[in-house]
């Protein structure tokens, strides 16, 4: 399967899962809008979310590299002893960690810096979430499993399972049980998504044996020291959504809801195209240079690079132009909790979120292209700068942007972050892009600027109409105008998309 389709159907099935996650943060902004009961589930659900972006890349991280190379060299039996051997290791020490961590829900509460009721009531939905925990560290063994083998859907289906479980918990449970039933729901949401995997285990011819002579095992061994730094490097960059919590809560009540319904829209593009590209990528990279094929990693790595500036940046001048609109369109409801402050706080804290999505996504790529290389300290290390950088930015932004200030820390982080990476992989690989990639970025930059010129010059025609029709309109100009300007400007990148989506669209028709 070649990149772009592979690409095209990790977007689609994340999309999907994205919008059943719209509809979940839909039903909590209608119940409880940016109030106390808002802030206390965006509260406890950052320890399950955090650890869902966490517990699977590191494990994919190290799995895949050893796995790929179990199986081209046609050793089916000692892949399937080395998956029995993971399975018994992540079995046990999720269970524990599970068990702690409900344990501690109430010392974890009080970090965030809560006290009385909020504090309790952090606790408790904590308590009915971490059961999650388990769930994604099976469903991060059983996905990377899987992609070893260059199998990408059902593991992307997840997220559609994990999706439509919630909302349909939510819908049955809420009714009896009120807030607890969304964190229940929560729960029951990742179990799904890793029971989805399970057929596609069940085909490749995996079956599920617990092994524990793991300790004198040499790729148990080698896994174990890479994923230790991986791990820390992990949590590192997942520190500042703990950072920001702290931050956030400190500015008073409903400023943690808004920044979490801004970070679920910016997380959109996010997750579809970085997912889109590193799922696909990344064993791609590490079996050219397993083979020595480097050359061949700095091209792939450009591609990628390249592809996400082409899709990524159109998408920052978006958001940051039609927030309003667009949060209306999926929070403000008549008679709902989600009032005209939500949407002003929320505009606010999404516009600064959207300055960092390219050199999130970029930095999340060059990660693995060192996870590739099996160099797993140096992003541990640009890691704790970029957590400095966080909290230096933080403490100067948030008491002139207020709450925009502690999402504006997140991009600049961010930019940081992919920065450094981008030069110490040069020093370690050669030159890794090319003149054309310097060309790619001046047309998408070109491009923006006259799409964002589309946008400002309509937005006052626009702006009179219902949200949905000011969207429709307005996107559907903008993206028109972007595309013809590429087009125009003769970015080869944008002319391949395009002509690939036009050759899929002629064979589903016929």
């Amino acid at each position: 399967m070649s990149l772009v389709k592979t690409a095209s159907m990790i977007v689609l099935l994340t999309l999907v899962g994205r919008l059943l996650g719209f509809i979940r943060n839909i039903y909590v902004s209608d119940l409880y809008g940016t109030n106390m009961e808002a802030d206390v589930y965006m509260l406890a659900l950052t320890i399950p979310a955090t650890l869902f972006l966490v517990i699977p890349g590191a494990i994919n991280a190290v799995l895949i590299p050893t796995m790929r190379g179990i199986l081209e060299k046609k050793e089916e039996g000692q892949a399937r002893l080395l998956y029995h051997k993971m399975l018994t290791l992540i079995l046990v020490s999720f269970t524990v960690l599970t068990a702690l961590g409900i344990w501690l829900s109430p010392q974890i509460a009080s970090w965030y810096g809560l006290t009385g009721i909020k504090a309790e009531m952090t606790a408790h939905q904590l308590q009915l979430m971490w059961p999650s925990v388990l769930f994604i560290g099976m469903m991060g063994l059983w996905a990377s499993l899987v992609n070893a083998h260059e199998h990408y859907f059902t593991p992307t289906l997840g997220t559609v399972a994990n999706g439509a479980v919630v909302i349909l918990a939510m819908y049955a449970l809420v009714p009896l049980w009120g807030l607890d039933g969304i964190s229940i729901g929560t729960s029951l949401g990742y179990l799904a998504g890793a029971l989805v995997i399970l057929p596609t285990l069940r085909k490749l011819g995996y079956r599920h044996r617990l092994a524990l002579n793991w300790r004198q095992d040499e790729h148990m061994r080698s896994m174990g020291e890479r994923v230790i730094p991986i791990l820390i490097g992990a949590v590192i960059s997942q520190s500042t959504v703990f950072l920001e919590r702290g931050f956030t809560t400190a500015l008073g009540d409903g400023k943690v809801a808004a920044l979490g319904y801004a970070n679920q829209i910016a997380q959109l593009p996010m997750a579809i195209f970085v997912g889109a590209f590193t799922l696909p990528l990344f064993p791609l990279l590490s079996s050219y240079v397993k083979r020595g094929e480097m050359d061949l990693m700095k091209d792939t790595l450009q591609k990628g690079l390249a592809y996400l500036l082409v899709l990524l940046v159109p998408v920052t001048v978006g958001l940051i132009l039609y927030g309003e609109p667009l949060i209306r369109l999926l929070f403000a409801r008549e008679g709902g909790a989600f009032d005209e402050t939500s949407v002003a706080w929320t505009q606010w804290g999404l516009a600064f979120y959207s300055l960092g999505l390219y050199f999130l996504a970029a930095r999340d790529l060059l990660t693995r292209a060192f996870y590739a290389l099996e160099n797993t300290r140096t992003p541990v290390t640009i890691g704790v700068v970029g957590i400095a950088i966080y909290i230096a930015t933080a403490y100067l932004t948030a008491p002139v942007l207020d709450h925009g200030g502690v999402a504006l820390s997140m991009s600049v982080s961010a930019l940081a972050q992919s920065l450094l990476l981008f030069l110490l992989l040069w020093r370690k690989t050669g030159r890794l892009v090319k003149p054309s990639f310097v060309m790619t970025l001046t047309k998408v930059l070109i491009a923006s600027a006259v799409m964002a010129g589309a946008i400002l010059a309509l937005n006052p025609w626009l702006s009179g109409l219902q949200p949905i029709f000011h969207l429709l309109i307005g996107v559907s100009v903008a993206v028109a105008l972007y595309g013809v300007s590429l087009i125009v400007l003769r970015e080869e990148l944008a002319k391949e998309m395009i002509g690939k989506f036009t050759k899929r669209f002629a064979r589903s028709k016929q």
